[in-house]
């Protein structure tokens, strides 16, 4: 899934940054899920790519049970949950077992995207669901190195651009555009909750300022028109379902 160099190491500068943010976007993760999973409290849920476990310790306290998979042993792992350490796109897991996986911006970071999402399929129950948060390709900032334009260029000129950058040696990360994504996606009922985020933001991550001033700046458009702009925003929040 990434590199033989483990994945929070390629980012050492944000460590900080990124852990206050998957702590802070759990709630919203959460409160997706229990409107969308058909019995909450016994779901059998596997967070993808959880790397130290701040998301799935958080779900760990809210459904049946939540295994974390990544690829990289977890240094800070408290053991709260249960863990494997596995690659996303070859999971050690029986077929049709899972109620929900989530998938939090961690499908550009996979080897094979597709791959993982045949195996998502794979574990997933009939009627069950994935979350899938995942960044724009074409958003100007590239959201894990912070320089603009990154994920626009080809591979080599995108490594090159990285080490001139002082940020390492290589941009292995493949951002997916929208219409990208549901390709991707297509053998799932599909489902986009990013507009409604938008929209009503208080209601589903009132715990993360970050994320609610950025929505609050286009919460104030009418919803079709917002419809129409969401191969443009940062970012999309899908949820997958295997029917």
């Amino acid at each position: 899934m990434t590199s033989p160099q483990r994945f929070l190491d390629r980012f050492d500068s944000l460590r900080d940054e990124y852990t206050a943010s998957r702590k802070a976007k759990s709630g919203k993760i959460v409160r997706i899920l229990k409107r969308e999973l058909q019995n909450p409290m016994g779901a059998v849920i596997a967070d993808i790519g959880c790397s130290e476990g701040h998301i799935t310790e958080s779900l760990s306290k809210e459904f049946g049970l939540v295994v974390g998979l990544d690829i990289d042993y977890p240094s800070a792992w408290t053991g709260r949950f249960p863990f494997i350490q596995a690659d996303g796109s070859l999971l050690p897991l029986a077929s049709d077992r899972f109620d929900g996986v989530v998938i939090n911006h961690i499908l550009e970071h996979a080897a094979s995207p597709p791959r993982l999402l045949d195996e998502v399929w794979r574990v997933l129950k009939p009627g069950g669901i994935c979350y899938l948060g995942v960044p724009n390709r074409h958003w100007p900032m590239e959201p894990h190195y912070r320089l603009l334009l990154l994920s626009w260029l080809p591979r080599a000129l995108g490594d090159r651009y990285v080490g001139l950058a002082g940020k390492g040696t290589s941009y292995p990360e493949q951002l997916p555009s929208y219409w990208s994504i549901r390709r991707l996606s297509r053998r799932f009922a599909i489902k986009d909750l990013t507009a409604e985020l938008l929209k009503t933001p208080e209601l589903f991550f009132p715990d993360d300022p970050a994320l609610l001033r950025q929505a609050r700046k286009l919460k104030w458009l009418p919803k079709w028109l917002l419809k129409i702009l969401i191969p443009a925003v940062p970012s999309w929040v899908l949820i997958l379902r295997k029917e």
